[in-house]
This record gives C-alpha cells, structure tokens and sequence, in this order.
C-alpha cells in the first residue's frame, strides 16, 4: 500500500476534525498526539497497520485516506482556505476602521459555518479575533462563550500556549464580570501550564498579569504583592512596550492596595511611558481611570487629589471618542471618588445611582463599590440609617463576587455605625 504525504495527512485531519476527535482521542493508546499530530502536518508517515488503526477509528475505508489525491480535492481544499482567509481580512479591515458590530457579525459567521470543516487553526482564529472584538463591544457573556468554546477545541487542548492565551482571557471576562474566585482559579491554572516558558514569554507575562490583577481584586494582597516582585524584576525585558506597560500598571496598582503610594504612583507613571495614547487611546484612558481612582482612595496628601483631577479630566476627554458603556461606567465611579475626596456628598449620589440605572450591565463587584462610596456618602450627609443599609448592601454584594477585602471595610464601617459613640 502506497501512502502519499501530505495527501494521507490532510484527509486524516479533515474527517478528524469533522468529527469533532481531538488529536489524543484518535491516538487513543496506540500511538502518541504528538505521531498524530506530525502524520497530519505530513512530516511523518504511518505504516500499514497504523493507517488502518486511523481508518477503523475514523469510520472510513482505508482507501479513503490512502487513495489517489484529485486534483478537485485539492482545489476544494484551496479554496476553501482562501474564503476563509478573505474573509478574516474583511473582519480585520472592519475592526482597524472602527466597524466593530460588523466585524463581529461577520466573524460570528465564519465561524458558525465552519463546523466540521478542516481548516482548524483558521477557524481558531477567527473565533480568537471574535473574543476580542466582542471584549471591545462591552459584550462580555458573548465573549465568555466564546471563550469557553475555544478552551474545548483541540487546538487549545493540546498547543499550551494556545490553551493559556485562551485561559488568560477567560480569567480576564471572569474579573470583568466580578466572579473573582473563579477568575483567580482559571489564571492560577494557566500560569502553571506554561511554567516552562522563558519568563518574559508573552503568554506567561500576560497569564501572571490576569492572576495578579484577579488576586488584587479579591483582596488576596499577599499573593498580589510576590506576583508584582516577581513581573517588576522583568518588566525592562518585557520584549512588547504595550505589555511593559502593562506590568508597571498592574504593579503600581498592587502597591497602593498595600499601602504604598508613592512607589505605585512612580510606577503608574512608567506605565504612562509605555501606554501613550497615539499607540492604543482606549487604554491609556482606562489607566488614568485606575490611576485617578487609586489615588483618591490610597493616597490621602493634596497632591494625589491634584493629580487626579488632571487625570480624569484627560480620561473624560478620551473616554467621549472611544469609550464604552463600561468605561463611562468606571469614570464616574471615579468621579464619584473624587467627589468623596471633596466633600460632596449629593454629587456622589447623583454619579453612584447613574452607574446602577445605566445601560451598561453592572458586575457584581462593582456594584457592592457603589452601594460602599453610596453608604460613605450617605454617612458623611448625617443620615445614619441609609448609610447603614447602603454598608450592608455592600458587604453582602462584595462578598458574594468574592472581593474579601472591600467586603471586610464594609462590614466593619458598619459595625462602627452600630456600635454606640460610633461614627455618625
């Protein structure tokens, strides 16, 4: 029996792929994933018996992979290759112009009509390029679909770096959701899968950034501070400045949860450096959102409540050209801190009760942050009795989306207001 390379490789992928076996599954104990995987690519040849083994487990006669390769078989496989790649260029174009609904769209196309098709790794990027798109809609259970479905696909089960750029970013729309203790569990998995990456590798940074920033979220500071050390000693061998960026980011925002204000702001300011705002708008304006709000709350001298005044004045400005529903969202929970700073109670009411009656669906985390800044405010307003409700709305709703420390400031808060002599 003659078997021909590539030909025997790419029908074997085909009809494996249509029907739906990962490339362990068609191994089963006879042969290794990685055998299957260099056979399909055409770098290795299977023996007789294999190849009916392969055959017997497609469901397929042995002819099937071994028969002559046509000459329309190949121009199918082409062309259909070539449709494929069009039309993720189309989406592209679609994107890089702004034309993010429709780039959506279309790619939500491609990939509902590529199911059982063989072109695997294009229709991976393509659900991959959708996940982001949907990110920068403000789609977020769409993108955790998305998601979710590409962690399934044999492509990510078996490329580790393929499986934790999917995990970095479902951990990523865990936090964005406010499901923090799952979105620290799924980073802390993706980061021990590609332990063996050289440490400035771009899927581990990006796997140690989602774990730190689900880790300061949730009020693990302990772990959040070792995790910030550990990317800030190679942060200046960060290859990408966007992901450099984002490391002094994450790091300066981890010490001022612990308490260190002018060592975070130092490093937000390094971050500033590498996020500038010709290169990605949309991000620097969230930076000055987090820097801004951080300050208020960490930082209690008059030049942190200067500079963030400057700070969301520049984030307003951005937010207006390119921002979501999510990141108006954020900017008037910022405002609202701000707001706090200055002793304007009504002002802090009127920004937190818009964030809760907005068009933008409110995470669970965020929400238990207004009903806290609401209670403050309440609190500093003289009326005892809303601020002890809005302390325990947020206690109960912080604790629920798993953010201990913000919960625990809560509870306590109201305990002093219950306690007698206690702050009024």
């Amino acid at each position: 029996m003659m078997i021909e390379q590539p030909a025997f490789g790419r029908r074997l992928r085909r009809l494996r792929v249509q029907r739906g076996l990962s490339q362990s599954e068609l191994a089963g104990d006879d042969v290794s994933a990685s055998y299957v995987s260099r056979v399909e690519s055409g770098g290795r040849s299977p023996n007789d018996l294999i190849a009916s083994l392969f055959a017997r487990r497609l469901e397929v006669p042995l002819e099937t992979l071994t028969g002559p390769d046509s000459q329309e078989s190949e121009d199918e496989h082409r062309s259909q290759r070539l449709d494929v790649a069009s039309q993720l260029l189309t989406a592209g174009a679609l994107r890089k112009d702004g034309e993010l609904a429709e780039a959506a769209e279309l790619l939500r196309r491609i990939v509902a009509a590529g199911a059982g098709h063989s072109e695997e790794d294009l229709l991976w990027e393509a659900a991959w390029v959708l996940g982001e798109v949907l990110r920068e809609l403000g789609h977020i259970a769409e993108e955790h679909t998305v998601l979710t479905g590409l962690a399934e696909t044999s492509l990510s089960q078996e490329t580790p770096r393929l499986a934790a750029r999917v995990a970095t970013a479902l951990s990523e729309n865990l936090r964005h959701q406010g499901r923090l203790g799952e979105a620290v569990r799924v980073a802390e998995a993706a980061v021990s899968d590609i332990v063996t990456l050289p440490p400035t590798a771009h899927e581990r940074v990006k796997a140690m950034l989602a774990l730190l920033n689900s880790y300061a979220d949730s009020g693990e500071l302990e772990n959040a501070a070792r995790l910030a050390d550990t990317l800030q000693e190679i942060a200046e061998n960060v290859p990408s400045r966007q992901l450099r960026g984002q490391v002094y980011w994450a790091a300066g925002s981890t010490r001022f949860l612990c308490g260190l204000p002018q060592e975070a702001a130092r490093l937000h300011e390094q971050a500033f450096v590498c996020l500038r705002p010709d290169v990605n708008l949309a991000a620097w304006a969230r930076l000055c959102l987090t820097s801004a709000a951080l300050r208020l709350e960490h930082d209690p001298s008059d030049d942190a409540l200067e500079s963030a005044e400057g700070l969301l004045a520049r984030a307003r400005q951005a937010i207006e050209l390119v921002g979501r529903a999510d990141d108006l969202a954020d900017l008037m929970l910022a405002e609202a801190q701000l707001a706090l700073r200055q002793g304007r109670p009504e002002r802090v009411l009127d920004l937190t009760g818009r964030v809760c009656d907005g068009e933008a669906e409110v995470p669970l985390a965020k929400l238990g942050q207004c009903h806290l800044m609401s209670a403050k405010a309440h609190s500093l307003a003289g009326d005892t009795a809303a601020a002890q409700d809005s302390y325990r709305q947020a206690a109960e709703i912080l604790e629920r989306a798993g953010a201990y420390r913000k919960s625990s400031e809560a509870w306590r808060q109201l305990s002093e207001l219950l306690t007698p002599g206690g702050p009024q």
